[in-house]
């Protein structure tokens, strides 16, 4: 909770490389922040998706359809008129699939070091033999590397990563980035020379308090 609400929501989606889920550092502890700026933060518990990438894809659809209210039931203090996701690593991967391929697309995506490629020397394998399977074909790997989904239709991202993260491959931000602005689609992306994978909101994070404030003004700017 907080103590104004500025009409917006956020739904989160912490890493784990669709294996486990990262709820703290990833999920309660931004939750918190971004409630402390007045808005809706709703941390999502997604189903791990064991080869059947539908699954998590469904269950970020349906929560921004709720706070979105449309479904029967929803209190209106969680209902915003605008809502955007957030993800870090494998979640980024599910925000960058939900502003790409659901039928209930956000408004903003905002990517902490996020899966995007599959493609090799690119990759983060682990969350892609667990999202598609260690048997997956080029086809389903093309298919999911998530710069090849951006259209016209894709909502503008905040994109931030470390140059030196040795977990997830750092070109996979920029390949997002580019794909948007191929399509004319407004982004930011934020490049910091250490801080490795999976800092989240840790104080130990040296840029942490740089980033903040850049994120809350660029959400301002794209819905005004």
């Amino acid at each position: 909770k907080s103590g104004h609400h500025n009409g917006r929501g956020v739904v989160i989606c912490p890493g784990g490389g669709y294996r486990h889920l990262s709820m703290e550092n990833e999920g309660a502890h931004m939750a918190e922040w971004f409630a402390a700026h007045g808005y809706v933060a709703a941390v999502l518990h997604y189903r791990m998706p064991n080869a059947h990438p539908e699954v998590p894809l469904e269950d970020a659809t349906e929560a921004i359809r709720l706070l979105r209210g449309k479904r029967a039931g929803v209190p209106a203090e969680w209902q915003v008129e605008k809502v955007g996701i957030v993800g870090s690593s494998a979640g980024g991967h599910l925000a960058a699939m939900t502003s790409t391929m659901s039928s209930e697309r956000p408004d903003f995506s905002l990517l902490f070091y996020p899966v995007i490629s599959a493609g090799e020397g690119r990759q983060h394998k682990g969350s892609f033999d667990n999202l598609l399977g260690a048997d997956r074909t080029e086809a389903e790997s093309a298919y999911y590397s998530l710069q090849n989904r951006v259209t016209k239709a894709t909502p503008p991202a905040f994109i931030l990563f470390a140059d030196d993260d040795r977990t997830v491959p750092s070109i996979n931000g920029p390949l997002y980035y580019m794909a948007l602005k191929e399509q004319g689609i407004a982004a930011s992306m934020h490049i910091y020379p250490y801080g490795g994978h999976g800092f989240g909101m840790r104080d130990t994070f040296h840029y942490k308090h740089s980033w903040m404030p850049l994120m809350l003004d660029w959400i301002d700017t794209i819905l005004k």
